[in-house]
């Protein structure tokens, strides 16, 4: 059995290694003006040299957060992804994308397997035994697992009411006006500023996705 910082060091390895990785593309997206979203870069560093240097606060930390992350995750593809647009635009988005969401989805699992890597090597029982005889708490991060899992769940409930209430069908109304009934409309986002209302949809057809505006005053 490995030693507990013998564990720590190579989950401290992967994750410094993602970490860069992570940079180096938020880098090669800010100067090619691309758009950029991640959880990891610089915090992936930072965590893996506190665990290269066996710091046992730090497995508290990263756990928690795998923990938090890979229930988050998981409950986003269940509940919230559903919500955000119909199913056939995703279908839609596969066939005219098929190399930009292949990418998505590979880049997807492998960041819910690391999760669940990272955290699956933190529990293991030389690590556990560590944090005991450090007098740290040993027992599974259930509030982490918990609060992960319902957030998704609260905010599908509340993109549920926002994009699929009165204002929303509004904002199809007059897209359809001002666009056409040539497409499709899913609804992105509402805005409120006193009376004035502003949305974004995405009109799509067969052939063509696009993001389109719409503003109107109650």
């Amino acid at each position: 059995m490995d030693s507990h910082l013998g564990v720590l060091r190579r989950v401290a390895k992967v994750l410094i290694l993602v970490g860069l990785v992570d940079i180096g593309y938020m880098i090669y997206c800010v100067v090619n003006g691309r758009g950029y979203s991640s959880s990891l870069n610089i915090f992936a560093v930072i965590a893996g040299i506190f665990l290269w240097r066996g710091h046992l606060g730090a497995v508290r930390i990263v756990s928690r957060f795998a923990a938090f992350m890979l229930t988050g995750a998981v409950g986003t593809l269940i509940f919230l992804l559903p919500t955000l647009q119909p199913a056939g635009l995703w279908l839609l988005q596969f066939k005219l994308y098929p190399v930009r969401t292949i990418s998505g989805l590979i880049i997807g699992v492998v960041m819910l397997w690391l999760l669940f890597w990272v955290y699956q090597q933190l529990r293991v029982s030389s690590v556990v035994h560590a944090l005991g005889r450090a007098g740290q708490p040993t027992a599974p991060p259930r509030s982490a697992f918990a609060i992960g899992a319902a957030l998704p769940v609260l905010m599908a409930v509340i993109f549920h009411f926002v994009l699929g209430g009165g204002a929303s069908f509004k904002a199809i109304e007059l897209a359809k006006a001002e666009y056409g009934d040539e497409y499709q409309y899913s609804t992105n986002s509402i805005n409120w500023s006193g009376s004035h209302v502003s949305a974004s949809l995405t009109a799509y057809n067969e052939h063509e996705i696009k993001t389109v505006a719409v503003e109107w005053s109650n």
